[in-house]
């Protein structure tokens, strides 16, 4: 049986049935594995979580697939262990996740939801004395230079802004690289493209926020608990920054009564920035493929499995 934690693009949905019978998990909170017999592949995307006690569960599983790139809700150090293949998607969300980014700059920058839901409240009137921030000119620092940060790097090159990086690469880092200090001391808009890891977690809080421009924006396209939420709240309502966009949190969903949500200065997008048309297919059909590979004893297209 293939188990599938959340939904995915129809076309993916077929490639696995026709590996074998497929069961989705309707209603993930209260998911209890021992529901389930004979599962040999799990099927998830950025929600349901595989862990090392999951994977025990399924003494017949052979596959974890990740519909998407990033894999910190899939243990993968219990799954080598337990010689468990790990597919995923990596790569196919640069462009589309740079756009979402680009949107969410575009958003906070020119107070996009303020005016918006002024005029269709009937208040014209915004406009009298309204002013937005122009990014051409502006410093846009990006935290982390994989296929995204250089992607939106170009962008921000495109809109006249001056580009720079903090980043550990050391080849094909097309931009000036600075220190972390000095890139949040100094941006206009930070971005940030780093994976969540133990050093990356909470790396913006208190302190950084407090060396931040009043007038600077951040944008998480990234991961959730890379920002401290509580840390946040406060230096919005303190005036550290000017705006918050997200399409990522911690935990998802937000809380009710978060006081980031309620702050005027934050767009939020609910984790959709992979959602298109052309790339929520793709991140769905490689690593659906690939389970269906590994099912039938063949090998898998080498660019979905994780090593």
């Amino acid at each position: 049986m293939i188990l599938l934690l959340e939904t995915v693009h129809d076309d993916a949905l077929r490639v696995l049935e026709a590996a074998g019978p497929v069961e989705l998990v309707e209603d993930l909170d209260a998911f209890d594995p021992a529901a389930y017999d004979g599962v040999r592949a799990i099927v998830t995307r950025g929600r349901g979580r595989v862990t090392a006690e999951v994977m025990a569960a399924f003494p017949e599983l052979e596959v974890v697939a990740r519909c998407g790139a990033g894999l910190d809700n899939v243990d993968t150090e219990a799954a080598a262990r337990e010689g468990i293949a790990v597919v995923h998607a990596p790569g196919l969300t640069t462009n589309t996740v740079a756009e979402h980014a680009l949107m969410l700059m575009l958003a906070v920058a020119r107070r996009l939801t303020e005016v918006d839901a002024a005029v269709k409240g009937g208040n014209w009137g915004v406009r009298n004395g309204f002013i937005g921030t122009e990014l051409n000119g502006k410093r846009l620092g990006i935290v982390g230079f994989g296929a995204i940060g250089g992607r939106i790097a170009e962008i921000g090159q495109a809109l006249g802004m001056d580009v720079a990086c903090t980043t550990r690469r050391t080849t094909g880092v097309a931009v000036p690289r600075v220190d972390f200090d000095e890139l949040v001391a100094t941006s206009d808009v930070i971005q940030i493209c780093v994976p969540l890891t133990a050093a990356t977690t909470s790396m913006f809080g208190t302190t950084e926020f407090a060396r931040m421009k009043s007038t600077a924006i951040l944008v998480n396209t990234a991961r959730g608990a890379i920002v401290d939420q509580e840390a946040l709240a406060d230096a919005l309502e303190a005036g550290e920054l000017a705006g918050y966009g997200t399409d990522v949190w911690d935990p998802e969903p937000p809380f009710g009564g978060d006081r980031v949500l309620a702050h005027p200065g934050t767009v939020v997008t609910p984790h959709v920035a992979g959602l298109t048309d052309v790339t929520y297919r793709a991140i769905c059909m490689l690593p659906c493929h690939a389970v269906a590979s590994i099912l039938a004893g063949d090998d898998p297209d080498p660019a979905a499995v994780f090593r």
